[in-house]
């Protein structure tokens, strides 16, 4: 008996380098269920075609993905590879979407090299959500100005446009499309990788973190795109389907919608995935009122009873350390480190680092107030988020930690030291610790020599950050009882009465 063949799954996709990239992805994904059916076509959108800066008011949202949709709905293709983050946030077409799994959302700010000396930088986006970072970076960058210029045109072309121009500093980017292009760039076009490469390699990186400057709605996901009522199409995508990243970038999209939607509102929206929790970062424009907005949102439903006794009460008035700095026990030149604090005794020490990473943001922008450019940040999300990629460092050597003498808990990163830890404990702190109901811990250290003063703290509410403070805490306490705050202010709203 024959077995019946299978038609061709005709595939459309922009012609350009990293869209082409996207949907060598697809077809990875979908050759996983079915070998030898796809058919793939290549065509330019309105965005390809005019790439003039006001290109998005001339022709409206969806100037990339509205000439490809009606190619499927005229059943000239079977399914459209899109950047999500590019879809109109209102489908009007008869079609629906699934998506791959969600890579970086982040984005990243690339500054010449030949630049970082300047004072005043200019940085190319088009985007109005990103021009208004620029104003909000001079808190993270150590720079005295950031000016936007327009700027259009696949990936490689924009980085030699900087490269080429004595008047322009760098380019925002989504940190997906440069990821992307690292791990399938090659395969797709050995030309066009090698040369993005060369260029990309002559510019500092900045990975901004979330919590601040939240993305596009739905960027770093692959949607594709198919007929309603192709059943033999959708089975197959329907075995792809990423739900978890479905799930929260129909949610973004479903927040851009409340303020308008599109990408051309200065509106950023992601959600972040830690541990068991799901948060919404949100920031931009309210074009009614014209005011700027930002929120944080857990979207999991905390059920806290609050209480009248929170530890710490007050973090003005909360000690249980001394903090004594020393000079740093192996030199930090030309490493990548991580600064898990803000306060060091050689300072100046920091700007001969290879890569610096902060532990949260507020560290971020006290080093960055001294002068000293900061490449990345865990967010206050943990050593475990997001590791950095190596091609975004210049050496390939490991990550130092810089933290306390003796830190034994970490096995991750090499240590090490530029202060020591001394149990110092004032009177409201130990007044404190023996009427709280409700605990939030900011270091093991300190639950560590809390639970030695007062043991029934293990019997009571406790919560703590999602890093490395969490996992050695939930070795005493079951992880379903121990609730994740990413900050104090968090807990303090969340649990005070």
């Amino acid at each position: 008996m024959s077995s019946m063949v299978m038609k061709k799954i005709v595939l459309l996709s922009r012609k350009s380098f990293l869209a082409k990239i996207q949907t060598h992805i697809a077809e990875i994904e979908i050759n996983k269920i079915q070998k030898n059916i796809i058919d793939t076509h290549y065509s330019s959108s309105v965005g390809d075609t005019d790439m003039s800066a006001k290109a998005w008011e001339k022709h409206g949202f969806g100037i990339f993905t509205n000439s490809l949709s009606k190619k499927l709905i005229l059943k000239d293709v079977d399914v459209v590879v899109h950047s999500f983050k590019d879809l109109p946030v209102k489908n009007l077409n008869k079609t629906s979407f699934i998506c791959l799994k969600r890579d970086d959302p982040r984005d990243v700010i690339l500054i010449k090299k030949t630049s970082l000396n300047k004072k005043k930088l200019v940085i190319g986006t088009s985007s109005p959500r990103r021009k208004y970072y620029l104003k909000k970076l001079r808190e993270f960058l150590p720079f005295e100005e950031l000016k936007p210029f327009d700027i259009r045109g696949n990936v490689p072309s924009r980085l030699e446009k900087i490269l080429n121009s004595s008047k322009e500093d760098g380019v925002f980017m989504a940190k997906a499309a440069i990821d992307r292009i690292f791990k399938y760039g090659e395969k797709i076009n050995k030309k066009d990788y090698r040369n993005f490469k060369l260029k990309f390699k002559k510019f500092e990186k900045i990975i901004l973190p979330i919590s601040e400057f939240p993305s596009a709605a739905a960027q770093g996901c692959i949607a594709l795109e198919y007929r309603r009522g192709d059943l033999k199409t959708e089975k197959i995508l329907k075995k792809i389907n990423h739900l978890p990243s479905l799930d929260d970038c129909q949610r973004e999209r479903k927040y851009l919608y409340k303020w308008g939607g599109g990408c051309n509102l200065d509106v950023g929206v992601t959600i972040e995935n830690i541990l068991n929790e799901k948060i919404l970062f949100a920031q931009g424009k309210d074009n009614q009122t014209k005011k700027y907005f930002k929120e944080k949102k857990y979207l999991n439903n905390k059920k806290v009873k609050k209480v009248k006794n929170i530890f710490p009460s007050s973090l003005s008035k909360y000690q249980m350390f001394q903090r004594n700095l020393h000079e740093f026990n192996k030199t930090v030149k030309n490493k990548n480190v991580l600064a898990t604090r803000s306060e060091f005794k050689e300072f100046k020490s920091l700007k001969s680092v290879s890569n610096l990473i902060t532990s949260g943001v507020s560290s971020w922008k006290k080093i960055s107030k001294m002068g000293i450019l900061v490449n990345s940040s865990l967010d206050s999300f943990g050593e475990n988020y997001r590791e950095t990629e190596n091609f975004y460092k210049d050496n390939q050597k490991p990550t130092y930690k810089l933290t306390y003498e003796g830190n034994m808990l970490n096995k991750k990163f090499p240590v090490i030291s530029h202060y020591s830890l001394v149990p110092l404990i004032n009177d409201n702190t130990i007044d404190n610790l023996f009427v709280a109901e409700s605990f939030y811990w900011m270091s093991f250290s300190a639950f560590k020599l809390a639970i030695q003063l007062r043991p029934e703290i293990l019997n009571k509410r406790n919560s703590c950050g999602p890093g490395q403070t969490y996992l050695q805490i939930s070795k005493f306490i079951p992880k379903n009882q121990l609730n994740v705050y990413l900050t104090y202010d968090d807990f303090k709203n969340f649990e005070l009465k």
